[in-house]
């Protein structure tokens, strides 16, 4: 865009309001009280199809503006999003203005969208939230609350008909537990099964609970090990325990009216030196129960189990990496928990569909992590990547996890199938000291396999560019990066979930006088299609971020066409 001395300066002028979003003009003769970006004296940033970049604001005045188009037209994605990496108490979030208008630029008034403020979380995501939190505050107390690390000389794994009691959240809070009896059905070589003695009639039978351990030894095991590393042995008996006990149906009263439940659960206090603590590697699952056909009914129950084990296994590796080895802090929710689906991906992909009677084992694994993520789409500026400590764990928030998760791991240039070489550096399981950073330093370091010296902003950058290219057939661009290599997206969308368009849908502007406002969220960002016809005037846009530092602002951008 080119400015004469008669042409009207390029600025966005806003002031930002709890309740209010309101344009106040631009000029030297205004003296309202305005917030202005001026564009003079940025250079217009001139891609080729295909190509892309990521901006930082804080040097372009908040500025971007993009060339006239020539005879064939040109099409641009640019998002607006938050570079933030590491969680906080209460998030990373501001109130934002984005505005684009061509080189007259005609400043219109400024209307406020309404705002999406969140799902709510399932039982099951609420459950977990709470325990990742709760492991996070205990993993700074681990000078004094480190569970003793001498192990027996000789391991004494249990074996079937042994009995022991356990100590099991009372409540979906887990402020008090309640001790059960179990009796060993099931010892492998790397674990064991123990049944609640007091279960519903009409559930388990040993042939269920010797094919759920085949399943565990067999494919989730060597799976989750292979790709995130070792779990602890504190207690020195070789093996991993899995409690299936009624007590976590339990922890869903509300079920056969809300039909959420909690299906399982890991929690690291097991891990750590406290009178609640059972002192060992124990991960929980629940049970059916034919008076709660709604939530308990035994093949739903089934059909949950593997992908419950899988994703709470996870959880205790990752534990082992950071805290009882690394001598730090837990790893973030939102990283932990994309490991997690990720986790679940794996074993949609990897378990073999004799496993999975009532269908096949990729969609009863990677269903709800696909439904998850198309909700993640519907409104990405309603959600964070990087959720709030205090967050109730959102399904589109899991979603946002698990794609970001699955998006680096693709990246790999040494593990093209699965990418697991990827998930290992981000549990440090190549370390035998353990892993010390968590969040966004931990996903940097990590994507040093593939690109020295990247930064986060530009991971993340990436990352929401790609998940609009999905929808985009034929899309390509010279890095590779703009896409998942092990999905394809949109094919996936439409063969579970049928509907007419890919459901990340921005808005679409010329640049003709558009405006919207809103909060911007850790790593989450705001998608806008920028479509100049033949000859089209050039466009600028102006972001305004009233909390900038801390939301790291960026702008994304590709030339579509």
């Amino acid at each position: 865009m080119t400015n004469s001395p008669s042409a009207p300066r390029p600025c966005v002028t806003g002031t930002l309001f709890p309740l209010l979003l309101a344009v106040l003009g631009c000029g030297k003769g205004d003296t309202s009280p305005t917030t202005t970006i001026d564009c003079d004296g940025v250079a217009p940033t001139t891609l080729a199809a295909g190509a892309q970049v990521i901006i930082d604001p804080a040097l372009t005045q908040g500025c971007l503006r993009l060339p006239a188009a020539g005879a064939q037209g040109a099409e641009h994605l640019v998002v607006a999003l938050s570079a933030a990496g590491q969680e906080t108490p209460n998030g990373v979030q501001s109130d934002f203005i984005l505005q684009a208008t061509t080189d007259t630029f005609s400043v219109p008034a400024l209307r406020r969208p309404a705002l999406v403020q969140g799902a709510s979380a399932s039982a099951q995501t609420a459950f977990d939230l709470m325990l990742r939190e709760r492991e996070r505050v205990y993993a700074r107390e681990i000078g004094m609350r480190r569970a003793p690390s001498v192990r027996p000389s000789v391991r004494v794994p249990p074996v079937v008909g042994d009995q022991r009691s356990f100590k099991v959240c009372k409540t979906a809070t887990c402020a008090s537990f309640v001790t059960v009896g179990a009796t060993a059905k099931f010892v492998g070589a790397h674990g064991a099964i123990f049944l609640d003695d007091t279960v519903p009639a009409g559930g388990y039978t040993q042939t269920d609970i010797d094919s759920i351990g085949a399943l565990f030894e067999q494919y989730l095991y060597p799976i989750d090990t292979t790709a995130f590393g070792r779990e602890s042995d504190i207690d020195g008996n070789g093996v991993v325990i899995a409690l299936l006990t009624d007590r976590i149906n339990a922890l869903s009263p509300n079920c056969a009216q809300t039909g959420q439940f909690i299906a399982g659960y890991f929690f690291g206090l097991d891990l750590l030196n406290d009178p609640n603590s059972n002192g060992g590697e124990v991960f929980y699952g629940l049970v059916p129960d034919p008076g709660v056909p709604l939530c308990f009914a035994k093949d739903q129950v089934q059909r949950r189990l593997g992908g419950t084990f899988i994703h709470e296994f996870q959880h205790m590796i990752s534990y082992n990496r950071h805290v009882l080895l690394g001598g730090g802090e837990a790893e973030e929710t939102w990283l932990n928990e994309g490991l997690s689906h990720f986790a679940e991906e794996l074993g949609g992909r990897l378990v073999p569909d004799a496993f999975c009677p009532t269908t096949n084992c990729l969609t009863q694994y990677v269903r709800d992590d696909l439904s998850n993520a198309r909700d993640y789409f519907n409104s990405p500026e309603s959600y964070a990547l990087v959720e709030a400590g205090t967050s109730n764990g959102s399904l589109p928030e899991r979603g946002a996890n698990w794609l970001f998760v699955r998006w680096l791991a693709d990246r790999s240039p040494t593990d093209s199938v699965l990418g697991t070489d990827m998930t290992r550096r981000l549990n440090g399981a190549g370390s035998p000291g353990g892993l010390t950073t968590t969040g966004g330093q931990n996903v940097v370091a990590a994507a040093a396999l593939f690109q020295p010296g990247i930064s986060l902003s530009i991971l993340v950058g990436q990352w929401h560019l790609a998940n609009f290219a999905e929808s985009r057939g034929g899309f390509t661009e010279p890095s590779g990066r703009l896409g998942y290599r092990s999905w394809d997206l949109a094919a996936a969308f439409d063969a579970l979930f049928p509907a007419p368009t890919y459901p990340l849908r921005p808005d679409s502007t010329d640049g003709s006088d558009y405006a919207s406002g809103g909060i911007l969220r850790g790593g989450s960002g705001v998608y806008l299609r920028i479509v100049q016809g033949t000859s089209g005037a050039a466009v600028a846009l102006g972001l305004d971020i009233r909390n900038s530092g801390a939301v790291q602002p960026r702008y994304a951008v590709v030339r579509l066409r």
